[in-house]
């Protein structure tokens, strides 16, 4: 029988990408989003939108093969733009290496490739597919022979395209006839100004939705109701764990802790039909695991075996209104751009925070750490202790604000008498404290250490939007409502540990 291995967040990961294409001197490639991978061995996987945000590109090189020397380095002669439909990079290949023009030419090197650390809890897997939102770091950005996602070719020019059209067909790196339905449609192409060895192209792509506004709007807003099913909700509201207010070009800075203000999304979500009003949970309110040395047993042993105690008891959870509204909006308003704004902000915001509220209430009958003066770090750490004893894994460390400006401006005292900051101020708000994906909620009571996978489940209903004339339309007014009906289901109290204050 064969045995199929899954990845294991915090390892190095090689996977190659399409769209790497040669223009003039010019290398370009794309780590791409929302694209399902071949096979790789038993399952598959799909890179979520803003994975990359957050990456550390410290080491960043552009390589062959993934091996030799170096043809680009970020951030002298690299430069990498995070973009709704992946992350793109573009180096200018060395006088003294004709070689590699020539082997994309003929097809021997074919697809771009990366080497990627995904971060702890930066991933979720739905049966065989891989769902990763966070990647801590980028290792290598690379062109080989083999590509495991769809259509990964390259192609080399040797000018300019001369029209968008021709810009399209050199991009893609494929004949006309081998382009697939959902193949992005490219229908600009400038080169970006010089910075080096490397650049980046200014793409504008068709055909992709980028925000939630955008994705009501396709669908019908500002009609009377517009609907979206949960997983397009999730996909255009979150770019992995840096949850920008409106989704676009990445922001040069500091990760401050509050781009990760939500517990909710590293939790597994269910989809439920809008027409639902409760769910069924299986809970585990106890379990004896037998000793281990009970369970390893001799090969013709015929006595009884060690048995797993657990009392298991199914429980209807209610469906809750997640709702919120905006009154009075003049009816020319809801027709503009502008007020996006408002659906990704005021209207988006409180959702989430429902949503979040949801989370943080099933966690208030978990158990607390003992309080005591131990500091914030050492009773995350023995919070940890005590979930592990009871046999699950933490993987997520939930903070307030006040404890994530804690742990940020955190300092020790050298021999010397020197005081210096356990965090590097330039990577305040670390994204992974003791192996846990650290998320910030500001209307968390106490932060909490939990095993995501074990704790239970968000179910979610489609999202809608709806509009409501005022005065039956004699003011030229409506109402706009943002609203979902959503349940947290505790399948694990025991798999998440509050910490008191001292």
């Amino acid at each position: 029988m064969s045995t199929i291995t899954r990845p294991t967040p915090g390892a190095v990961e090689q996977r190659t990408a399409p769209e790497t294409t040669i223009d003039g001197r010019r290398l370009r490639g794309i780590v791409p989003y929302s694209t399902e991978s071949k096979d790789l061995g038993g399952w598959r996987e799909i890179i979520q939108p803003g994975a990359l945000a957050g990456a550390k590109l410290d080491d960043l090189i552009a390589t062959v093969d993934h091996v030799g020397i170096p043809i680009g380095r970020f951030p002298t002669t690299l430069d990498v733009e995070d973009r709704s439909d992946g992350l793109h990079w573009s180096v200018s290949l060395p006088e003294s290496r004709s070689d590699l023009r020539e082997a994309i030419e003929r097809g021997d090197l074919r697809a771009g490739s990366w080497r990627m650390i995904v971060a702890p809890g930066g991933d979720q897997w739905q049966g065989d597919v891989r769902h990763i939102h966070e990647i801590a770091e980028l290792r290598d950005v690379s062109i080989v022979s083999s590509p495991a996602y769809p259509q990964a070719l390259t192609e080399y020019r040797s000018s300019e395209p001369t029209n968008p059209g021709d810009a399209q067909e050199a991009v893609m790196g494929t004949e006309p006839d081998t382009q697939t339905e959902n193949t992005p449609q490219i229908t600009e192409d400038r080169a970006a100004p010089v910075t080096g060895g490397l650049q980046v192209a200014d793409r504008v792509t068709v055909g992709e939705t980028r925000t939630l506004a955008e994705q009501f709007r396709q669908n019908g807003f500002p009609g009377e109701t517009a609907t979206v099913d949960f997983g397009e909700f999730r996909a255009a509201t979150f770019t992995g764990s840096l949850d920008t207010l409106a989704p676009g070009p990445q922001r040069v800075g500091v990760n401050l802790g509050a781009d990760s203000r939500y517990a909710w999304p590293v939790f597994p979500q269910v989809a439920v039909d809008g027409g639902d009003t409760a769910v069924q949970v299986l809970r585990q309110s106890a379990r004896t695991l037998p000793a281990a040395a009970t369970v390893i047993r001799a090969i013709d042993a015929v006595t009884t075996k060690p048995e797993v105690a657990s009392v298991l008891e199914i429980v209807t959870v209610s469906l809750k209104q997640v709702a919120a509204i905006q009154s009075n909006i003049p009816n020319v308003y809801l027709e503009q751009v502008a007020f996006n704004s408002t659906i990704e902000g005021d209207l988006r915001l409180t959702l989430n925070e429902g949503l979040d509220k949801l989370v943080l209430d099933a966690v208030a009958a978990s158990g607390f750490q003992a309080p005591g003066t131990d500091p914030l770090l050492i009773s995350i750490r023995k919070a940890m202790t005590t979930i592990q004893a009871s046999g699950y894994s933490p993987d997520t460390l939930v903070l307030t604000p006040a404890n994530a400006e804690a742990l940020d401006t955190l300092r020790a005292t050298a021999t010397a008498g020197e005081q210096y900051y356990v965090f590097a101020p330039a990577q305040l708000a670390p994204r992974a404290i003791f192996g846990l994906n650290v998320r910030i909620s500001k209307t968390a009571a106490a932060p909490f250490v939990a095993d995501s996978s074990a704790l239970g489940k968000l179910y979610v209903s489609p999202i809608s939007l709806a509009k409501f004339e005022v005065d039956a339309g004699a003011t030229n007014r409506s109402n706009v409502r943002l609203e979902g009906h959503a349940a947290f289901g505790t399948e694990r109290q025991a798999a998440a540990v509050r910490i008191a204050a001292a």
